[in-house]
């Protein structure tokens, strides 16, 4: 094959349509192929071509709908399909059949696979064929068992090495003398200094070495590193699973041990540090030690392992439904005590009370990054001017609990230690009335956060005869649920990826897709308002479209699409923000485009247009006036 033809074989095998097929297939490929080159402004396809499908090599094409808006930013690898009769077959039709529009928006050169060529495929390669002719439901699903999905939390020790690896590895040369190299050690707070000579791994000193084979041994701390080193090293691969590492620091008799790769190069050192806190941080443990603090500082500490307990999670596979169970009971836990803790500081309870979380706690979907939403319920005998100052003092000292043990408080202030939500029950009935039969965006937004209520510590018949009055208003008033539509269509998903950027619309490209705002609150805030318009009591998202459906409130179709695509945004934050704790870096939301691969910016290009879609079906059903 000429070389012109094996590079243009090698782009295609880029493409996630086409990675899987046989090496012989994608051989076979580039003589199949028309080439063509389209200056900006000419029509597309070109009105001399054949249909089949397009393969952008260089340039950009804008889909837009019917109507003028952008629907999607086509760039290198992307894919058009131009058939006589586009359906489903084609993913960047719109379910609704809506026609389509394509232009040239930048000079592009494109590979065209002709309509015969590609049916061949699709024939005769159920892996290619799965990329078209699947609903994006069943590729949401497919996503997420890619994604590893389906571990169980009590397999710990199946968790690779790699995942308990914590920070980059400290290094320097043998050279450095004994006296720089400990001070180097110092600074970075590590016990052990990994040792490289042209790049390959060559010592090991530890705290250990420094005692024995330097002080008590006399040695000077102007010699050499390479003095007191240990050389035959044993190494542990970064794939290798922390049952076999557990097995080597016993039966050497070790205490760190250096992650090499199959190349030689140095990944990082695990210590037994790192495996008895992978070991002992899983959810039933950090409970107990919650429950069991005896301050508040032990509080902060079991805070602290959040993010590990977050990254053993991932690491094994964890869905994502039982992921945030599972960061929520630790996080309610620690509220728990808080509040016990609190009683004892300020003595006797004067009223019931009862503390509600709400947002991501209240629903059971937290990650290790996270910040306070949370509000009292108190009972109908409170007195303002006999119990205010204690329940106050209550409130600051569980919220400052929690952000010493990682939890933030709410930028905007939604929380208990704020007196308008620090409330009789007949004070939240009229503060929920008033929501409901005057709604306007600011009030409507704050009855989002709440209508997630849920009691963590306290009495939860507070709560109870709060909602039996509530739930009913809302479910009735029609005025209200629109106004939650408005607000369930306020974020516009993205339209795709566009060489590094998050494409969100004509205006606006991200450099990082914040999974948070463009992915869990979009569908959070459609399952909220089913579960209001409905009068459900149910709180986590998928749990809301299961019971919506069940209801007849939405299809078993758009709850089981959205539920997937929720799982998948859910899944792939956790992933990002397992691969910051292991760095050392602090958590966020934001994941870079560049980290993510072909397959999984297509599966995430589905998600957008599932939840997209059902925006589109709101505004409908509910009658939200105004653009998108």
């Amino acid at each position: 094959m000429a070389a012109e033809l094996w590079e243009i074989r090698d782009f295609i095998a880029e493409a996630p349509a086409f990675a899987e097929l046989p090496a012989a297939v994608l051989d076979s490929l580039p003589r199949r192929l028309t080439v063509r080159y389209l200056r900006r402004g000419r029509p597309f396809p070109p009105p001399d071509a054949e249909t089949g499908l397009w393969i952008v090599r260089s340039g950009a094409l804008a889909v837009r709908e019917p109507d003028g808006r952008l629907r999607e930013k086509l760039g290198e690898t992307d894919l058009y399909l131009d058939t006589p009769d586009a359906t489903e077959l084609d993913t960047r039709a719109d379910d609704d059949g809506g026609a389509a529009t394509v232009a040239v928006v930048e000079d592009s050169l494109l590979y065209q696979l002709p309509l015969p060529a590609f049916e061949e495929l699709i024939a005769a390669h159920p892996v290619f064929a799965w990329r078209f002719e699947r609903t994006r439901r069943e590729r949401l699903e497919r996503a997420l068992s890619e994604l590893g999905q389906g571990g169980r939390p009590e397999a710990l020790m199946a968790a690779t090495v790699e995942a308990l690896l914590r920070r980059k590895p400290i290094t320097t040369s043998p050279d450095t003398v004994i006296r720089e190299g400990a001070e180097l050690m110092t600074e970075a707070q590590v016990s052990a200094l990994l040792l490289l000579e042209d790049g390959q791994l060559v010592g090991l000193v530890t705290d250990r070495d420094l005692r024995r084979r330097c002080i008590a041994a006399g040695v000077s701390v102007d010699s050499s590193l390479r003095e007191i080193m240990s050389e035959a090293l044993i190494t542990v691969a970064p794939t290798s699973s922390a049952f076999e590492a557990s097995l080597l620091f016993s039966r050497h008799n070790i205490h760190h041990l250096p992650v090499v790769a199959e190349d030689g190069a140095l990944v990082g050192i695990l210590s037994t540090s790192d495996l008895l806190r992978h070991q002992g941080t899983h959810s039933i443990h950090l409970v107990r030690d919650a429950m069991a603090a005896p301050d508040v500082g032990a509080i902060a500490r079991v805070g602290s392992r959040l993010p590990d307990l977050e990254a053993q999670l991932v690491a094994i596979g964890a869905e994502a439904e039982p992921l945030g169970e599972a960061m929520v009971t630790v996080t309610d836990a620690m509220t728990r005590r808080l509040t016990e803790l609190a009683e004892q500081e300020l003595g006797p309870v004067p009223i019931a009370w009862a503390w509600a979380a709400l947002g991501s706690q209240g629903r059971r979907e937290q990650t290790a990054f996270t910040d306070q939403d949370n509000a009292l319920i108190l009972d109908d005998a409170f007195e303002p001017e006999r119990h205010g100052e204690w329940f106050e003092r209550f409130a600051r000292f569980v919220t400052d609990g929690l952000a010493a043990a990682g939890l933030a408080p709410c930028p905007g202030g939604t929380m208990a230690t704020t007196a308008d939500w620090r409330q009789p029950v007949a004070g939240w009935q009229a503060q929920f009335v008033d929501w409901i039969e005057q709604p306007e965006p600011h009030s409507v937004m704050l009855a989002t956060n709440f209508f997630d209520m849920r009691v963590v510590a306290g009495r939860e018949w507070l709560l109870e005869a709060l909602w039996t009055t509530v739930r009913p208003a809302a479910q009735e008033n029609t005025i209200f649920q629109r106004h939650l539509a408005n607000n369930a269509l306020a974020i516009r998903m993205p339209l795709g990826f566009f060489r590094r950027l998050v494409v969100v619309d004509d205006e606006q490209h991200d450099d990082r897709l914040d999974l948070k705002r463009y992915g869990l609150m979009p569908i959070a805030d459609l399952a909220r308002l089913h579960a209001v318009s409905l009068g459900l009591p149910e709180l986590h998202t998928v749990r809301r479209l299961q019971a919506a459906a069940q209801a007849g409130g939405l299809s078993e179709q758009a709850a089981a699409g959205l539920a997937d695509a929720w799982r998948l945004f859910y899944v792939l934050r956790a992933r990002h923000q397992a691969r910051q704790a292991r760095r050392g870096e602090p958590l966020d939301n934001r994941l870079d485009p560049d980290r993510l691969s072909g397959l999984e910016r297509d599966h995430l290009r589905d998600a957008f247009r599932v939840v997209d879609d059902y925006q589109r079906w709101v505004r409908a059903h509910f009658d939200v006036s105004g653009t998108r």
